[in-house]
């Protein structure tokens, strides 16, 4: 196996390990690739605090409290970042994450870089993830790079209200 290969074996080695421990899966469960159509019961009741797995509700006032944080960084005068959070979930759902995230990444702008390094921070957080975002999606089989992907539109849902919410109130005017 050449180097190049091994490395990419590694990497997805690495991420499904991530994925079953965040969904508290055993190594002897079923694999990442095949879902499993009757979860175990187990899942269907509220999880433990030592558990590491999330209720969907609990997940997005964490996505909101994220997206938060990350407005509150921005200028409120930064049109270009209230505009750019406002096309991404259609850029991405256009163009997909990674030729979004790339053309994130080759602007030199400080908009697209804050914009990048929010979406990148969050997902690769909820996934496991080290590093930069746009690598790890270059590397990631189908079913994590759809997972990733809803992960950043749900997120980015919260960051472009925020951002809206932000830019607005210090743009409004008397009529």
């Amino acid at each position: 196996m050449s180097k190049n290969k091994y490395k990419q074996h590694q990497n997805k080695q690495n991420i499904q390990q991530n994925i079953q421990k965040q969904s508290g899966s055993s190594p002897s469960a079923t694999p990442p690739t095949s879902p499993n159509p009757n979860p175990p019961p187990s899942s269907t009741q509220p999880s433990s605090p030592s558990s590491t797995s999330v209720k969907p509700r609990d997940l997005d006032r964490r996505r909101a409290e994220a997206a938060w944080k990350d407005i509150q960084g921005i200028n409120a005068t930064d049109k270009e970042y209230g505009s750019l959070a406002r096309e991404m979930p259609t850029l991405i759902q256009v163009n997909g994450l990674a030729q979004t995230l790339a053309f994130l990444k080759a602007k030199n702008k400080t908009h697209h870089q804050n914009i990048f390094k929010h979406l990148s921070d969050w997902v690769c957080q909820q996934l496991g993830l080290q590093g930069d975002l746009l690598e790890r999606v270059l590397e990631m089989d189908s079913q994590l790079y759809r997972r990733a992907t809803a992960e950043s539109l749900a997120f980015l849902q919260w960051l472009k209200r925020f951002a809206e919410a932000k830019i607005e109130k210090s743009e409004d005017k008397p009529r």
